[in-house]
């Protein structure tokens, strides 16, 4: 059982949009139902600025209300659904919307977001599809339907549709980040490092594209280099888990136990749900000869992901065949 610590990232519109008509109906004369519903729908706009999303929720609701018709309307209160981790009516919202109005890319590219929160893929893929037929240039589609197919498997298909998004807009630094993984995965460090670099050349905050040109100089054997840019993931975001996850697996792979444990620690204090820390904090504590520790981490690991007991299993016999060797050395 190894850990995927590194991400590629969706990109999204999410933005509102403060609409007073729709280019399908602009040249039709307004009507006072439509005249009401923006004016929710801009009030709905600056509680969104402000963050209120449960105000902005429901201006939206009283613009759909007072103007069933109106496809920004229910854009606008998926988006505030998508930060509220409503996905499944967020889609719902976006589907409407596209109902009334079948041209509107950024429904597609948003509600494909949405459906790859829940896990389907293939209406990630449909939803990029459509918005590329509409908008062929647009790098976000491009973008996200090489995620899915990335995690489909289909990681040639994945760097096909990174290498046009990146065509399109060379100046989005999620873009290179998101290709740069695609190329750790199928062995290409030297690729990997690149396009990470030009990320954080962009973006020099970029905490995701440090931990994974982390992971690629690690893979690559640069080992000095790996653990300064997990050092400064860690300095940009000391939250961001994956970072503290990827230098713990650093210090494991060095036999310091000590610095690993504690690494892995700090993720579990950052999400305690995540079975794989547990693991791997259970391996190094195994290692460093403290088995009753190492098996509650062990049984909490299977607590939280029982299918990871094969994999886990594994682990753990190749751990304790260390050990026997380290005993027999002596």
């Amino acid at each position: 059982m190894k850990r995927d610590n590194i991400r590629a990232m969706f990109i999204s519109f999410q933005s509102i949009c403060c609409w007073l008509s729709l280019a399908t109906a602009m040249a039709q004369p307004l009507t006072s139902r439509s005249v009401t519903a923006s004016a929710y729908i801009e009030r709905g706009a600056a509680w969104f600025a402000k963050g209120d999303y449960e105000r902005a929720l429901a201006d939206f609701d009283l613009a759909i209300a007072s103007d069933p018709g109106h496809a920004g309307a229910y854009y606008n209160r998926a988006t505030v659904r998508c930060y509220l981790q409503d996905y499944e009516r967020a889609i719902a919202d976006f589907t409407r919307a596209i109902q009334l109005n079948p041209r509107l890319t950024k429904a597609y590219v948003d509600r494909g977001s949405a459906r790859s929160q829940l896990g389907d893929l293939d209406g990630v893929i449909s939803d990029c599809d459509k918005a590329i037929e509409l908008e062929s240039r647009l790098a976000v589609a491009w973008n996200n339907r090489g995620l899915a197919r990335g995690r489909k498997g289909d990681r040639e298909g994945a760097l096909a549709d990174y290498n046009q998004a990146i065509k399109l807009d060379p100046r989005r630094p999620e873009l290179y980040n998101n290709r740069g993984v695609t190329r750790l995965r199928i062995g290409d460090f030297s690729g990997a490092i690149s396009d990470q670099t030009q990320a954080i050349k962009l973006k020099p905050d970029f905490v995701e594209a440090w931990s994974d040109r982390g992971a690629a100089r690690q893979s690559k054997g640069d080992l000095d280099g790996a653990l300064a840019d997990y050092n400064q993931a860690i300095k940009l975001s000391p939250r961001f888990a994956d970072a503290w996850f990827n230098r713990g697996a650093y210090w494991k792979a060095k036999g310091d136990l000590e610095r690993a444990e504690a690494d892995f620690t700090r993720v579990i204090e950052l999400n305690p749900r995540l079975a794989d820390a547990y693991a791997q904090r259970g391996l190094a504590r195994l290692l460093n000869g403290r088995d009753a520790e190492a098996e509650q981490d062990f049984a909490r690991c299977l607590t939280l992901n029982k299918n990871l007991k094969q994999s886990l299993d594994q682990l753990i016999a190749e751990a304790k065949q260390q050990l026997a060797q380290r005993g027999s050395i002596r």
